[in-house]
This record gives C-alpha cells, sequence and structure tokens, in this order.
C-alpha cells in the first residue's frame, strides 16, 4: 500500500512537470486536476472503463512518443547517426559483465531487474489479475499474457531510443548544466518545445501521451 501511494505520487508529478512546461498550468493544479479525473472515471465506469480507457491510453502513450521519437531522428540525419553518436558518448552497453552490485547498469543488475518487473507486473500485480481472469477462457488469457509481453518490448524499446535522441540532440549543450531547464527530468518536454514547437499540435500530442500513460498506470492502481 506504501509502495503504491509513493509511486502513484511519482506518477502524477511527472505528467504535471511536462504540462507546466508547455503551458502556465502550475503543478499542483495538474496534479488536483488528474487525481479527480481518474478516480472519476473509474469510480463511474468500474473495470469495463479502466478496460477501455486503458486500451485508449496505451496507444496515445506510444503514438505520441513515436512521433516524437521519429521526427527528432529525421532531424539529426536518421537512425544511424543517432546510435553512433550514442556509441561515440559511451551510452551504449549490452554486455557489460561486471558481477560488482555497485555499478549503475551491467548486463546482470538488467536482467535480474527485467525478470523481477515482468514477473511484478504480470504474474503478481493485481490490477493485472483482474484483467486476466475477466475474460471467457484460460487460453485467450495466456494470450493476452504473451501479447503484453511482446508490446512491452516495443514501447520500452521506443523509450529508451528517445533517450538516445535526446542525448543526441544536446550532446555538446546540455540544457540543464547551461541553465536552460531547472531539473534533468525536464530535458524531454524541453526537447519537445526547443526542437519541434514550429510543428502544429506536436506539444500537445507529447502531453497527451504523458497523460495518457501515468492516466494507465494510476487507473491500475485504483483498481
Amino acid at each position: 500500500m506504501l509502495a503504491s501511494f509513493v509511486y502513484m505520487g511519482i506518477g502524477l508529478y511527472a505528467p504535471s512537470l511536462a504540462l507546466s512546461s508547455v503551458t502556465s498550468l502550475p503543478i499542483w493544479g495538474s496534479v488536483v486536476l488528474m487525481g479527480l479525473i481518474c478516480s472519476f472515471y473509474i469510480t463511474i465506469g468500474g473495470v469495463k472503463a479502466v478496460v477501455y480507457a486503458d486500451v485508449v491510453q496505451t496507444l496515445l502513450m506510444f503514438v505520441g512518443v513515436l512521433v516524437v521519437t521519429v521526427l527528432c531522428c529525421y532531424q539529426l540525419g536518421g537512425l544511424t547517426n543517432v546510435w553512433t553518436i550514442a556509441e561515440q558518448g559511451g551510452r551504449i552497453q549490452f554486455f557489460n559483465m561486471d558481477p560488482s552490485p555497485f555499478v549503475r547498469h551491467t548486463f546482470w543488475s538488467t536482467q535480474v531487474l527485467g525478470a523481477y518487473m515482468a514477473l511484478s507486473m504480470v504474474g503478481f500485480n493485481q490490477p493485472q489479475f483482474q484483467r486476466l481472469v475477466s475474460v471467457k477462457t484460460l487460453s485467450l488469457s495466456q494470450s493476452l499474457c504473451t501479447l503484453f509481453t511482446v508490446g512491452l518490448f516495443i514501447v520500452w524499446g521506443v523509450f529508451y531510443l528517445s533517450g538516445l535522441v535526446a542525448y543526441a540532440v544536446y550532446r555538446d549543450c546540455d540544457p540543464f548544466t547551461s541553465g536552460r531547464i531547472a531539473k534533468a527530468d525536464q530535458i524531454m518536454p524541453y526537447l519537445v518545445t526547443d526542437k519541434l514547437n514550429h510543428l502544429p499540435g506536436i506539444s500537445g500530442l507529447f502531453v497527451a501521451a504523458v497523460y495518457g500513460g501515468v492516466l494507465r498506470w494510476g487507473s491500475n492502481t485504483c483498481t
């Protein structure tokens, strides 16, 4: 229960930060508004509303981040250039076999964390269990588990790529150290407003994507 409350606070903060970066709405106002919206549609619609909302929010989240990533990749000359810049900066490491638990990212730590996250989300997560038992047959439930796993790899792949794109864009001029953003976690909203602001609707699409992702998690927690 305590973990849920802590994580919900973090989840509410992330999209509020993105929204405050592109509008004049204060962070606290965004937090309150999103909490009320989530609570309302879950209370009125129950699990059915949550499932339908999850589908729309997941698609919105995926498409929004994908569009931003593709547009920035295009401006940088393609995915090959982004990958090359990341490699030159030491951002690509797949097989760091260092067994030390004090190294931030190694092959072993990522494998253990990945297995833990997969089991916690699919095997032991109460909201996920509610969805799986709501379908008609066991075989359909198993198929949904497989589909969820594949989709998770695709979504996280796009998220990781967006981080590499942000690094490639600001490799020579860090907006945090130069004082253009106050916190390091503001870099993606700043990237959208800085490089893609000339394209109508992109800032709104990105904020909607962030909100979709967190509203999806918020509905999972509340159910």
